[in-house]
């Protein structure tokens, strides 16, 4: 075990940001996935991302440089023992999470803190079957990772005041403000922002105002950076529908039954930024095209797919 290391556990886009941010922030970091492509697409997504930043006058080549130095990628699941903390990534999947946490607890000695960036999964669920659950706990990263100044600490019924005391410590490392919560799905932010980003489809789907006109109406009358469907593409509409379902499982509440739209436009396979089209069109720089919200006449297009 290293104190330095961090391993980030999952290529996708969680997991690129993470081992960006950590990177960034100093540590060394390991990627690991199952999966040699996904490691290599992800650590080409960082290395372009970094570049996006040198061309904004955000970085330099030497700070750039600094920090793919600092990044590895492994698909040797054991390679989780060198570091101090591990945090996993994995699609929000109770019996995938529940799995990883398992094989992590028997390969990782005692004192390596196992840690999870789901944003519905109960903690408490996750290491249900671990030995060690006192060294589990939740850590929930809002993207833009590198960006966003906050993560949502959530410890299990088992969580120990240690483990705690070391995610704090790894939080405030990497500059963030920490809300501890209680061990509940969803944390503050995704209970709270689901709903919003729900209401906001079946305003569009009812044909009440344009993508633009929901967004700007939003972010200049609440003082939000992006607007509702802005943010479902950020997040990836996919993972709004997983997030949602899972919430209403747990809850049962009808704010998180989602929206019909939602489901036509998985279907369709407009996913958001990562699929270059959601409620807009996006570039192959990731960046929004100008005046390319979705348009009422291409509802019925999306559901027919």
């Amino acid at each position: 075990m290293s104190q330095k290391i961090v391993v980030v556990y999952g290529a996708a886009s969680m997991g690129q940001e993470l081992v960006q941010a950590v990177a960034t922030a100093g540590c060394e970091v390991i990627l690991i996935d199952h999966s040699e492509e996904k490691l290599k697409k992800g650590i080409e997504r960082v290395d372009s991302v970094l570049d996006r930043e040198i061309a904004r006058w955000g970085l330099t080549v030497g700070e750039k440089r600094a920090i793919m130095s600092r990044i590895k990628s492994s698909t040797d699941i054991k390679d989780a023992a060198k570091a101090w903390l591990v945090i996993e990534t994995l699609k929000e999947t109770l019996e995938v999470k529940r799995q990883l946490f398992k094989e992590l607890d028997a390969i990782c000695p005692p004192e390596i803190t196992l840690a999870s960036n789901s944003a519905t999964i109960s903690i408490t669920e996750i290491a249900a079957e671990c030995k060690n659950p006192e060294r589990t706990i939740a850590m929930h990263f809002q993207p833009p990772i590198a960006k966003v100044p906050l993560v949502e600490i959530s410890r299990g019924l088992k969580t120990s005041e240690a483990t705690f005391d070391i995610a704090v410590r790894f939080a405030k490392m990497m500059n963030k403000t920490v809300v501890s919560v209680y061990d509940c799905p969803g944390f503050i932010t995704t209970r709270i922002v689901l709903p919003m980003i729900n209401q906001a489809v079946k305003v569009l789907e009812e044909g009440i105002a344009s993508c633009e006109q929901i967004d700007n109406a939003m972010k200049l009358g609440f003082g939000l950076n992006a607007g509702p469907l802005t943010l479902a593409d950020k997040i990836g509409i996919d993972t709004v529908v997983f997030y949602l379902e899972n919430l209403y499982k747990e809850t049962f509440d009808q704010s998180y039954l989602p929206a019909k739209l939602l489901k036509k436009l998985v279907r369709a396979d407009f996913k958001g930024i990562k699929s270059a089209r959601g409620f807009y069109r996006y570039g192959v720089d990731g960046l929004r095209i100008s005046d390319s919200g979705l348009k009422t006449e291409q509802l019925s297009q999306a559901s027919a797919k």
